[in-house]
């Protein structure tokens, strides 16, 4: 028996402009990491993957 698929929400109007604003406005002013491997996100995988033993 086949599974519905669930409609994605599209956004429409000033919603879309404001989102697509902030999207470009972001992306415009990122900075990036010198070190990705400082990020405290990597760390923490690091250190979860270290403790799991497939570090």
């Amino acid at each position: 028996m086949a599974t519905a698929i669930k409609a994605i929400p599209t956004l429409k109007g000033k919603e879309a402009q404001n989102f697509l604003r902030n999207a470009e406005n972001a992306e415009r002013h990122f900075n990036g990491f010198v070190n990705q491997d400082q990020h405290p996100l990597c760390q923490m995988a690091n250190a979860i993957l270290g403790k799991a033993g497939m570090r």
